[in-house]
């Protein structure tokens, strides 16, 4: 049996997943949530929950008090504004590591990020994902820490791009990207398992890591209309969205947004990011570090990734 770990975000698609595996594999996991997370429970491994967010002094210590390590990858994709982001990335961070300096001064920390800290200047989500690095940097302490930096990630649970999906499955996929773009990816699982190997492993050396499903250089989105060609029987028509016909449609979705009170992940400081040509891993491979290895590539990912949807009724 593993010591303790403290997680925060397990109400998430990323946060559930690392959850989970912990637990499997012999972690007794305790996580933060501000109501009873059900997709990171399960019924044959005991896992305490703290209720409360990254606002709550009292609650942030209370997960932390006696961990052995922390995996924090509670965070906002997305945000009403800039300071909703900096507010719940940044902020949050600082409150995590502020209870754990005076109740869990040794646990060891795993920081999930987000390769959108690489370009800081394109977003507020990336600014606010790189001032929580910073945080991390300045606030650790003597604590031994990693910061991942995961490209997209998917996999069964993700619902961010089931409309990627959806569209394949009618057959037209309009992207939005730069004409040359390449991008990396990574399966939920992956993650997952490499969070699982980086606490077996017995130094970091306080660093940012990123990344991916090992293709070198990323994909470019014809590989990606190819992996989803072979994970619906049949190659679906494509058409790139020049960044001038998006504009306008991300304009429109954050007056929606707005209006409604409601925060989508399509907005206009969004855009900047998908048109990035560059969302390729380039930092050093994780795989050197930790006995890890990713196990998805894009074909096999994406085939189980629909066959997920398709047993939640989704496609």
């Amino acid at each position: 049996m593993a010591g303790l770990v403290a997680i925060t975000g397990a109400s998430g698609f990323v946060g559930a997943r690392i959850a989970q595996a912990l637990a499997r594999s012999g972690w007794r996991v305790r996580l933060l949530a501000r109501r009873m997370p059900q997709a990171a429970l399960m019924p044959d491994h005991g896992i305490e929950v703290v209720l409360g967010d990254l606002d709550d002094r009292s609650s942030l210590e209370r997960l932390v008090r006696g961990c052995e390590a922390i995996v924090h990858s509670a965070g906002l994709v997305r945000a009403l504004s800039a300071a909703d982001f900096f507010a719940a990335n940044d902020i949050g961070t600082e409150h995590l590591l502020l209870a754990a300096a005076r109740a869990a001064p040794a646990a060891r920390l795993v920081h999930i990020s987000s390769l959108a800290a690489r370009a800081p200047e394109l977003s507020p989500y990336a600014a606010s994902k790189r001032a929580a690095e910073a945080k991390v940097a300045a606030l650790a302490g003597a604590r031994d820490w990693i910061a991942l930096r995961p490209p997209a990630v998917y996999g069964p649970g993700d619902l961010e791009l089931l409309p990627l999906f959806k569209a394949a499955k009618l057959g037209l996929v309009a992207y939005p990207a730069a004409p040359q773009a390449r991008v990396s990816v990574l399966h939920v699982a992956d993650l997952a398992a490499a969070v699982v190997a980086l606490l077996t492993a017995p130094i970091w050396e306080a660093q940012v890591v990123a990344l991916d499903d090992g293709h070198v250089g990323g994909h470019t989105w014809p590989d990606i209309l190819a992996a989803l060609g072979m994970a619906f029987g049949r190659r679906p028509l494509a058409c790139r969205l020049p960044r001038s016909v998006l504009l306008p449609i991300a304009g429109g979705a954050s007056l929606i947004a707005r209006l409604r009170n409601r925060p989508q992940v399509l907005s206009w400081h969004k855009v900047p990011e998908l048109y990035h040509p560059d969302w390729a891993i380039d930092g050093p491979a994780l795989s050197g570090m930790v006995n890890w290895v990713p196990r998805f590539d894009l074909a096999s990912g994406f085939a189980e990734t629909v066959a997920w949807y398709r047993t939640q009724s989704l496609l």
